[in-house]
């Protein structure tokens, strides 16, 4: 359950990023960014530092980025794996001020991770 929470509260301060946000997803859906034909959704808390072994991969075009506002953040993953099942995006998020719990007002930058939707 307090993944879900922190999964729709994230969704709803998505709406900052590297990019224009001006197109930003209405809620209905969580927000994706899609990736060598994958479609990534971020269900977790921010993080400041990457975990060991995650490599700079490049920046989201605003193709990948679908609209999230995310277009030319760096993107941050493990490149020996056969597929990506995740990634991180360095952008703009709200802070975390509990393991549950962000507060959009205090905007930060941080890593945030991607992974796939529905493998």
């Amino acid at each position: 359950m307090k993944k879900i929470l922190v999964f729709m509260l994230f969704t709803m301060i998505l709406l900052t990023g590297c990019g224009s946000n001006t197109n930003a997803p209405s809620g209905d859906l969580p927000p994706m960014i899609t990736l060598y034909g994958r479609d990534y959704v971020a269900p977790y808390m921010p993080v400041n530092e990457l975990p060991d072994g995650y490599k700079y991969i490049g920046e989201l075009t605003e193709e990948q980025a679908n609209d999230t506002g995310l277009a030319g953040c760096r993107m941050y993953a493990v490149m020996e794996r056969d597929s990506i099942s995740d990634i991180y995006v360095y952008e703009e998020c709200g802070t975390p001020i509990d393991e549950n719990t962000l507060d959009s007002t205090k905007l930060q930058w941080a890593y945030v991770q991607w992974i796939v939707s529905g493998d």
